[in-house]
């Protein structure tokens, strides 16, 4: 893709695009223009049971097979892929990790930004003028910083409601305050050091002092743009949301507390407190508290294609997309500020690092893209070249472009899916 004067690149390690921040005195029409403008990916770390996941048709005209089916609605609002891997990915619990990057760690020890996850990508490019450039919600581990570091997640709602609605008092701010001088101060002395060293290192020392230089600058923006919020009043919002009123009662509790934090991710897109939100369905062996349930969830994934615990799997599924359902609701009915359904400028993403839990395969993932002014409505299945299927981050390429990014790759691509959704 040809590269304009608009914005300039950085080319990493392993094909990963390091872009600089979307400045705003360098917003032209053709930024404004981008069909989206903000990223939701929810993930269901153990992915779905392939055969109630995947339709047998392709195309339009697709039976809805029996995990989709609560969608139906929103038939005409996203596309369904099938054959979409991460290649290198190997199986085992670690592979949901490999979400958004597509990478394992023990193929990164010597490049650990190659782990840039895309969510984490994406905040650096249409999260700068928010107060939190992403949201991770939920379980974590599918979001990566730019240094290969796991990022935690928030899974509690009372607490993301405070984050995102209520007020921090003075005597915090003043705390707030120190903690990032505090940091600027020592930021100092890593430039001092650093360049004192850069005098005398060789040329490949000196690329790799400045690799680390770049992340060191990243640092400092982000501690510029959190001393910047400090004192910008955040949005009102209804407690209701979490306390709930006469006629609804309010169970907080994982996983009956799924659709409180599908109306917060609504609250924070629809108030511009962030552009970018992770969900991840918390996994383990919990014992998900429904009628039919007898074993804990993570056994259930280990099925064996075994009658009785396919069923209770797979109640625990069409929960998820029941909910996924709501979601896509709340946001089809909610405008944003130019008056537009959230939906039509988001691009939502749906699916796991993980194809089949029951034999840890990180092979055809279940993959869903909603919204996002993308072209929708579809069944897409992709031939595989011995073990491969069409690399996931294809598809990672279209979302960036949709949403005003000038990439031509990301992590393992090797093109994108714009014939079929752009």
């Amino acid at each position: 893709m040809r590269m304009t004067n608009r914005r300039h690149f950085l080319r990493g390690l392993g094909g990963v695009c390091l872009a600089l921040p979307a400045f705003e005195s360098l917003q032209g029409a053709e930024a404004k223009a981008s069909k989206a403008k903000r990223f939701v990916c929810v993930a269901p770390n153990y992915g779905m049971h392939p055969s109630g996941f995947f339709p047998e048709q392709t195309g339009a005209d697709y039976v809805m097979p029996k995990l989709l089916k609560p969608l139906e609605k929103h038939r005409a609002n996203f596309s369904v892929f099938n054959n979409l891997d991460h290649p290198g990915v190997g199986g085992g619990h670690g592979c949901s990790n490999t979400f958004l990057n597509g990478m394992e760690l023990k193929d990164t020890k010597d490049q650990p930004q190659r782990l840039h996850s895309l969510d984490q990508f994406l905040g650096e490019q249409i999260g700068q003028q928010t107060r939190f450039p992403t949201l991770r919600l939920g379980a974590g581990g599918i979001s990566w910083s730019r240094a290969g570091i796991i990022l935690p997640t928030d899974g509690s709602p009372t607490k993301v409601f405070a984050k995102l609605f209520m007020e921090d008092n003075s005597k915090v701010k003043a705390s707030q305050r120190k903690f990032l001088d505090e940091d600027g101060s020592i930021l100092d002395v890593v430039h001092a050091d650093a360049k004192r060293l850069g005098a005398r290192m060789g040329k490949t020392d000196q690329a790799k002092l400045d690799e680390y230089l770049t992340a060191v600058r990243e640092v400092e923006r982000k501690l510029q743009r959190q001393a910047k919020w400090i004192d910008v009043p955040k949005p009102k919002a209804s407690d209701e949301v979490i306390r709930g009123n006469d006629e609804v009662v309010v169970d907080l509790n994982y996983p009956y507390n799924t659709p409180v934090m599908y109306d917060l991710m609504v609250l924070a897109l629809q108030t511009q407190s962030t552009n970018v939100i992770t969900f991840g369905h918390p996994g383990g062996n919990r014992l998900f508290p429904f009628e039919g349930i007898e074993l804990g969830y993570h056994s259930l994934t280990h099925h064996g294609k075994r009658p009785d615990l396919l069923r209770q799997l797979t109640i625990i599924e069409l929960y998820y997309t029941r909910q996924f359902a709501r979601f896509l609701d709340r946001m089809k009915e909610t405008k944003d500020a130019d008056g537009r359904p959230l939906l039509d400028s988001t691009a939502v993403l749906f699916g796991s690092g993980m194809g089949n839990a029951s034999s840890h395969s990180s092979r055809n993932l279940p993959i869903l893209l909603a919204g996002g002014g993308f072209k929708t409505g579809e069944h897409h299945r992709f031939e595989r070249t011995g073990r491969d299927g069409r690399p996931l981050c294809d598809l990672f390429v279209s979302i960036l472009q949709q949403l005003g990014v000038e990439a031509d790759r990301f992590s393992t691509s090797k093109g994108n899916l714009n014939h079929l959704i752009a």
